[in-house]
């Protein structure tokens, strides 16, 4: 399990309109894949198992997005989108293992090289990486409600 530090370097949080953000990525550049890969790199798949302890314990819904760079996917992946879908679906494979249940997951998509964490540098490795969107929903009205 990944200690304070390790999360601290690898792992971004930020409000959105959608919800809370969090985003696995090495603060140094380096990537959570290897080229042309969908498996999360070890240090990858531990932030993942860390961070699905917390989520078990929200009740959110919520979205996960995979991301690559903007090099050519290579090998079994005719597009960065087919990668980056792969991407996530792996890591919604490792949250369902860890507890999150089935119907908690509302989406999960590949974003490509569409949305890159380092746009000055699209090609960096760091721009390999998973994003999970804790959605901020509205509470559910009670049952004798007019509306």
């Amino acid at each position: 399990m990944p200690d304070v530090a390790e999360l601290s370097r690898n792992v971004i949080v930020e409000q959105t309109p959608e919800g809370l953000r969090i985003q696995i990525v090495d603060q140094e550049g380096r990537s959570m894949f290897n080229p042309g890969d969908a498996q999360p790199n070890d240090r990858a798949r531990r932030l993942l198992v860390a961070i699905s302890t917390v989520i078990a314990q929200l009740p959110n819904r919520l979205t996960i997005s995979g991301h690559t760079d903007g090099s050519q996917p290579g090998g079994r992946y005719a597009s960065n989108f087919e990668l980056s879908a792969a991407r996530a679906n792996e890591a919604r494979r490792i949250l369902q293992a860890q507890g999150i249940p089935v119907d908690r997951i509302y989406e999960v998509a590949g974003r490509a090289d569409s949305e890159p964490m380092f746009a000055d540098d699209p090609t960096l490795p760091g721009n390999r990486r998973i994003a999970i969107t804790l959605l901020r929903e509205a509470p559910p009205l009670p049952v004798d409600h007019d509306l």
